[in-house]
């Protein structure tokens, strides 16, 4: 017999949609409607106190000032049971709307359907009496209910995540979807699509632990709470405006965040078990120590802060939040409150002793992402060099002065090009048997040129050939004063520069070498290129000629030599020199007035496994290539082969000192007399390998 529709059972179940949205905190309609299943038909009321830092990203989660909220945290957290499976009973109760789940497999969808949606909504009264009773409207994938609203399980696949518009969508376990779904973008960006149509309304959720690797290892954080630069999640998080949780300390009241840098205790016991037990949290403003029972408490008074906020000890907030319309949260391990600081450092210690066992980071991995609730950094790049150790032995010099054992300068210049465009100067003087010191670095991004208005325009290396005349009056003729004597001061031996970049920047270069060979400067200026040819020598002279394509992007006539270098193996060579320790034969000095900007470029790239030099992000190398440039500069010149302290004219200190003239200043100007040279055409116009300086011994 067919099923009729009776007026009461219509009343009913339309009811729903008539009335108006219950105007209650996301948080406390979870904690008046939801009970967690608690296994064998037990369940009980969600408690706000036990997690009470998700409180605010549920409650976020109503609000028309965001368009998404993002949580990052370590697993065990009680993130997925509130802000999941909580706002799908908000939704449900509260403001029936169509929502869209995604979780990271169709197998966890199911599973998230069948253990733990299923029985939520079963031991939840107001969410039972809400479910359809027809058949046909419940099954693992798909929920209807009673006032029409409809809640889609799916996965990441672009056939789910398109062409439907769904008022609220929530991504679980962000960080194990693929990067890309099905050539399409990337997961957030496809949900929040299916949000826009209900304007300010549509709320995207993103919670997940971190899973992907940090990308430029070399970072350094530009404000507290930014997330080091990662794919995922934490890009999501970087987006929005950055809150992390702080916990007033029982002791001196100051607040401060509950981190794993913040652990302590249990270095210095061998045993995983002994060692966990005693581990302990310290206040970094009065070392004194936390106790694990202390946990809850804290986690009760925590508060979250946006980056660019600060909180005294009286609990005064003050700064201005960083704004966005992306809610964003990112707490760590130790404040998770479904697991122990034991149960925390006994993983993590273990997880070391099988990286050292083995040599494997998988299980370290796992531990850093799911349980301390941070990105990884492989070991591997953690043993890379470090910035701050060179930043360390910096020396106390007069600033863009020479100090008493440089016998002579060069100057090495990049040549950089896009929207920063500017010619990078690196002033280094060479010693005796390879010691070296930094005198001076500086920026030419101003060209002679100006506008309508009589304001000088940036240069334009690739454009503008005259910006390249800078480079002889910035750079070539000026003189350094001594640190020793400011009365007088030293003038540049040879200079370098880097012909390589964008359309245009190797034609100039090349016209502004025809132009020093004028002034008679020809075997003083010196033009470099990186080989992309491995040979067994570490420079090549050629002379380079394109007269014969058709398709050539500079004028090469064979009239000008341009020095190709082995960079990986002249980096080698000048990364061993950084690392020496003490002053001496190689060792490369640094003045105390450059910044850390400086030593974090000395340090940027990495060396891979098959000898190869490379970035590992988007950061800046200058200093480290121009160093680079600087080695074979003196190789060039025959540095290598002086045998100390018989060493000839052009490497004697004397040879390029001059007085310092009445007005100069910090950095004086020069304009030595120009070196006659004999000018002759060259019949042979390519010479491959026919540098005879190149070797591969010697000092540096």
């Amino acid at each position: 017999m067919a099923k009729r529709a009776s007026a009461r059972g219509i009343r009913r179940d339309v009811s729903g949609i008539l009335r108006a949205p219950r105007r209650m905190q996301v948080a406390d309609a979870v904690s008046t409607y939801m009970r967690v299943p608690m296994g064998a038909g037990n369940s009980v009321p969600w408690d706000p106190d036990l997690a009470p830092y998700v409180i605010e990203p549920m409650n976020c989660l109503a609000s028309r000032e965001y368009d998404a909220v993002v949580f990052v945290g370590p697993a065990r957290t009680g993130k997925t049971i509130g802000l999941i499976d909580g706002w799908i009973v908000y939704n449900v109760v509260c403001d029936p709307a169509d929502m869209l789940l995604i979780q990271m497999t169709e197998e966890k969808a199911r599973e998230h359907s069948k253990k733990r949606l299923d029985r939520t909504f079963r031991c939840s009264p107001e969410v039972k009496s809400r479910l359809s009773p027809r058949r046909n409207d419940n099954n693992v994938y798909d929920r209807t209910f009673r006032a029409g609203n409809y809640l889609k399980i799916g996965w990441p696949s672009v056939n789910i995540m398109s062409s439907s518009d769904y008022k609220c969508v929530a991504l679980t376990d962000y960080d194990r979807f693929p990067e890309d779904i099905d050539g399409e973008g990337d997961a957030f960006s496809l949900a929040s699509k299916r949000t826009t149509t209900f304007m300010s309304s549509g709320m995207t959720l993103v919670e997940s632990s971190p899973g992907r690797d940090i990308r430029d290892t070399k970072w350094r954080r530009s404000s507290p709470h930014e997330a080091p630069p990662s794919t995922g999640i934490l890009a999501l998080y970087n987006r929005g405006d950055r809150r992390r949780l702080y916990w007033p300390c029982p002791h001196c009241g100051e607040y401060f965040q509950p981190e794993m840098d913040n652990m302590t205790g249990y270095r210095d016991i061998a045993d995983p078990v002994q060692a966990s037990e005693k581990a302990s949290l310290q206040c970094p403003a009065c070392k004194d120590h936390i106790t694990p029972d202390m946990k809850r408490s804290l986690n009760m008074k925590g508060v979250w802060l946006r980056d660019g906020q600060t909180i005294d000890s009286d609990g005064v907030i003050t700064g201005e939040g960083r704004r966005s319309r992306i809610a964003s949260f990112w707490m760590e391990g130790p404040a998770a409150a479904y697991q122990t600081w034991a149960q925390l450092i006994y993983k993590f210690l273990t997880a070391e002793q099988d990286y050292q066992a083995t040599g494997s980071e998988e299980a370290l991995k796992t531990v850093i992402n799911t349980d301390f609730g941070r990105p990884y950094l492989p070991r591997s790049s953690m043993a890379q060099r470090k910035s701050e150790l060179l930043e360390q032995r910096a020396e106390d010099v007069p600033k863009r002065s020479v100090p008493d054992g440089v016998c002579f300068l060069m100057a090495t210049v990049d040549v950089q090009a896009g929207r920063n465009r500017r010619f990078v100067v690196q002033i280094t003087g060479y010693g005796s048997m390879g010691e070296r010191w930094l005198v001076d670095r500086y920026n030419i991004r101003q060209s002679m040129r100006h506008d309508a208005n009589g304001e000088s325009q940036q240069i334009d290396p690739a454009s503008y050939p005259e910006d390249w005349d800078l480079l002889l009056t910035d750079a070539f003729n000026k003189a350094w004063p001594l640190a020793s004597d400011p009365t007088r001061c030293m003038r540049l031996m040879a200079m370098a520069v880097d012909s390589g970049g964008e359309d245009g920047v190797t034609d100039n270069a090349y016209k502004f070498w025809r132009k020093c060979r004028r002034e008679g400067l020809g075997k003083q200026v010196y033009l470099f290129k990186g080989d992309s040819v491995r040979r067994s020598k570490l420079i090549s002279r050629t002379f380079p000629d394109n007269t014969g394509r058709s398709s050539r992007r500079a004028q090469a006539s064979g009239d000008v030599p341009l020095y190709l270098l082995q960079t990986d193996a002249l980096k080698d060579r000048v990364n061993n020199a950084l690392w020496r320790d003490s002053p001496g034969p190689g060792y490369v000095h640094f003045p105390d007035w450059l910044g850390s900007w400086f030593y974090d470029e000395l340090t940027y790239e990495e060396r891979s496994t098959d000898g190869k030099w490379s970035k590992p992000g988007r950061g800046a190398n200058e200093a480290f290539d121009l160093l680079v440039y600087a080695d074979a500069l003196a190789i060039l010149h025959g540095y290598e082969k002086i045998k100390w302290p018989a060493a000839p004219e052009w490497a004697r200190r004397e040879t390029w000192l001059e007085n310092a003239p009445p007005e100069a200043g910090e950095t004086s100007s020069q304009t030595p007399e120009p070196v006659p040279t004999k000018k002759r055409k060259r019949k042979n116009p390519v010479t491959d390998d026919a540098n005879p300086w190149s070797t591969s011994g010697g000092w540096l």
